[in-house]
């Protein structure tokens, strides 16, 4: 009885899979996932920090500025350089991290914005050999 009921169980189970499985597939073709998109401008303002950040990250590691302003031009800014600023001085009052504060000064920084909080997290010029 043992051995027959473990058998019936596991046919259940499979079945139960199978049927499952089957409910999915339909629902997935009568009712598809719609793609919604939206505008890096239209962004939570918490998504368009961390973006910021992400931009800052990438421009310290392969140092395309082009890149970089293009990419902070997709957050529709008015004025992209003060939003950078605003954020990297947010970011020290707030305690954030250290290496994400250092990404958006490098950023403010090459845009010419510097101001007293952010000159601990400025890096220091490549020294001559």
């Amino acid at each position: 009885m043992g051995e027959r009921a473990l058998r019936t169980k596991l046919l259940a189970l499979l079945i139960g899979l199978g049927i499952g499985a089957l409910i999915g597939v339909a629902i997935g073709w009568l009712a598809p996932v719609q793609d919604v998109s939206v505008g890096f401008d239209r962004l939570h303002p918490d998504y368009m920090a961390d973006y910021t950040v992400m931009v800052g990250a990438a421009y310290a590691l392969n140092g395309d500025w082009d890149l970089a302003e293009a990419r902070l031009g997709r957050l529709a800014q008015p004025d992209p350089a003060a939003y950078v600023a605003r954020l990297a001085e947010r970011y020290i009052a707030e305690g954030r991290s250290p290496q994400d504060i250092r990404h958006l000064v490098r950023l403010a920084a090459h845009f010419g914005y510097t101001t007293p909080p952010m000159l601990p997290y400025i890096p220091p010029p490549p020294s001559e050999p």
